[in-house]
């Protein structure tokens, strides 16, 4: 391998080149451009990175020659390279090349653009049990066949399950793995992620196998479907504590079946030699319904849980036919991918696969107009990720106001109550259980700073052009300024007062979000400057915002989505309740649970909420609107139905 150039313009482009010595002594170069960052390891960073000739977008997991000065580090990179080259698997992360020059070691992977399992949780809080079992059928796919090929994997958690663009979960990272030389042998090693550490492993003079994988499994299923791993601590000691005595409990305010809580119990058991073995997590009552499991999700659930009727499909039937084995079936057979020495795990049969009939899937072409319709998507005017397209008035748009401030004091409190119904009654009383915060006014003045914006709790926020963040307590004059720094593109947040003396990088940012109060607070009447209390130990503010022809979305830290329609109609979702909230034209609101609410007889709400799924999945596909100028976008469905 030889050394590398690296160009960087003006723009910052990375190109990086492996030096190719062929037989005839001739010297070829393939060279790969350095794209956006995706993450960091213990030595390691990764990004994209395009194949300059054949145009193929690949990761590239770039580690530094420097972090290498110690033996332990070297030996450990090259036993992680060696396992993950020989591995391929349907539900493993494609291992595509390595190569080296003088300053850094990269490996090339297959690219899974819908980032792990970790951000889905973030994102939805909890899944629902059919996710659930759909994901882990194919993790145990990929452990049947990693331990058939006599490999632990030691590191299994959520953050290393990576989502492909067609949703296919692929386990990668393979830092810890550790192949075994013989039946039996034991690892000592102590090594893995603290909430999903096995207790063996913790006590290395036992020594560990296989199981500690399978125990990695119930951590990841119950936090799959609680929310958080069932051992988590603020402080690792007494995380390791926990799992030595294996105390965790159900939150009872999360529902889960019963089938769900015994096969979590089950495997959560101290002793590894009394955990169920991969058969046998498949054919458990929590992965057998009657019904079947879907092989892959739909791109939606990674904004939304999927929809009742979606879920009908893979129902328990009446017909015994329906029973039968389909071309996809969950598990998927290993036929072609399993190595003949098979020792640890007997290869699936029928008995177990005919347990996940599926109906063949729907055509892939154009997955967001086969499952919500045209969204007009492409007419995006504005988007809040500090995108270079702006609107061409140099004048802020006029302000508008939330059509629910008119009816109800938050979308989800017990309050102003007339022209209100709900659907479900339970639902009712959930959410008028806590108040939620949502966006009360705002006005667009992207063309040159950015989207000012006023809350229900009173606070007044600016998301500014460059994706800075600025939200002000009006009564404690304190504001808390958000500005994603460093390679992890989390907000790192500081508080100021208003009062005080600001840096010179803020002074212009504090003075415009003084305007910007003054412009909203200034809009109201006595009776719209009447604001509820509110828990005020979380900062609440708009993390994103799209704007498109017939509506404009906010997607605040709170968990809330909010979408205002250019009709006044509005649709807001509340993850942690798992409702929608529709307020019609007329101001007057209803509730329906998310699961049902697209099988709802209220066509109207569930068109809108259609539009709001697809903007939702369209933005966190990362494709939004601030790629095209105004003139190539094109019309839409939306335009002729009226939203």
């Amino acid at each position: 391998m030889d050394e590398k150039n690296t160009a960087e313009s003006s723009e910052q482009v990375v190109i990086f080149e492996e030096k190719i010595t062929k037989v005839n002594g001739e010297v070829g170069i393939k060279r790969y451009q350095r794209g956006k960052f995706l993450g960091k390891g213990g030595f390691a960073k990764c990004y994209e990175a395009t194949n300059l000739e054949t145009k193929k977008v690949l990761a590239a997991k770039i580690i530094a020659k420097s972090s290498l000065t110690k033996n332990r580090a070297r030996q450990k990179l090259i036993s992680e390279i060696k396992i993950h080259k020989s591995l391929q698997n349907t539900n493993i992360v494609q291992f595509e090349h390595v190569f080296e020059d003088h300053e850094n070691v990269y490996i090339l992977l297959e690219l899974c653009s819908n980032q792990t399992l970790n951000e889905l949780i973030k994102r939805r809080k909890r899944l629902t049990e059919i996710e659930v079992q759909c994901y882990v059928a194919q993790i145990i796919n990929s452990l049947k066949y990693l331990h058939a090929s006599n490999v632990i994997h030691r590191d299994l958690k959520l953050g290393n399950l990576f989502l492909n663009k067609s949703m296919e979960l692929k386990l990668g990272d393979f830092g810890l793995a550790t192949k075994l030389e013989f039946e039996g042998e034991k690892k000592r090693t102590i090594c893995g992620t603290p909430n999903y550490i096995a207790p063996e492993v913790l006590d290395g003079k036992v020594g560990h196998s296989f199981e500690v994988d399978v125990w990695s499994l119930g951590v990841m299923i119950y936090a799959m479907l609680i929310g958080k791993p069932p051992f988590e601590t603020p402080d690792v000691k007494t995380t390791y504590r926990k799992i030595r005595l294996n105390s965790y409990t159900f939150p009872e305010h999360v529902l889960i079946s019963d089938s769900a809580k015994n096969l979590i119990t089950r495997i959560l058991n101290l002793d590894p030699v009394k955990r169920p073995t991969l058969d046998e997590i498949m054919s458990h009552p929590f992965m057998n319904t009657g019904g079947s499991i879907p092989k892959t999700l739909p791109l939606s659930t990674l904004a939304c849980p999927p929809s009742a009727s979606y879920n009908k499909q893979f129902q328990p039937s009446t017909n015994q036919s329906s029973l039968k084995m389909s071309v996809n079936a969950m598990p998927q057979r290993l036929t072609e991918t399993t190595p003949n020495n098979q020792k640890n795990q007997q290869r699936p049969g029928n008995g177990s696969s005919d347990r996940f009939p599926l109906q063949k899937p729907s055509s892939s072409g154009n997955i967001l107009e086969d499952n919500f319709g045209s969204s007009g998507l492409n007419n995006a005017q504005n988007v809040g990720y500090g995108g270079s397209q702006r609107p061409q008035s140099q004048k802020p748009n006029d302000i508008r106001n939330s059509q629910s401030q008119k009816t109800l004091t938050t979308p989800f409190g017990g309050t102003g109550m007339q022209g209100t119904h709900s659907v479900n009654n339970l639902g009712q009383r959930q959410i008028q259980q806590k108040q939620e915060i949502y966006v009360k006014k705002w006005v667009d003045y992207s063309s040159k700073y950015g989207l000012g914006y006023l809350l229900s709790n009173g606070a007044t926020g600016v998301f500014f052009n460059d994706s800075t963040k600025i939200i002000l307590d009006t009564k404690s004059l304190i504001f808390e300024y958000m500005e994603r720094k460093g390679t992890d593109r989390q907000d790192i947040c500081e508080s100021h007062n208003l009062n005080d003396h600001h840096p010179r990088e803020l002074q212009k940012k504090v003075f415009l979000l003084e305007h910007f109060r003054n412009y909203l607070e200034g809009e109201q009447n006595n009776q719209d400057m009447v604001v509820e209390e509110y828990d005020n130990k979380q900062v609440v503010y708009v993390k994103k915002w799209m704007k498109t022809r017939h509506a404009i979305m906010f997607r605040l830290s709170n968990k809330i989505v909010q979408v205002n329609f250019t009709d006044k109609t509005e649709i807001i979702l509340s993850s942690e309740h798992k409702m929608v909230t529709y307020v019609n034209k007329a101001g007057e609101r209803s509730h329906y649970p998310l699961a049902t609410a697209l099988d709802s007889q209220n066509t109207e709400m569930a068109k809108r909420l259609k539009y709001t799924k697809e903007i939702l999945t369209h933005m966190l596909n990362g494709g939004h609107a601030g790629e095209q100028q105004p003139n190539q976008m094109t019309g839409t469905n939306w335009q002729n139905q009226g939203p």
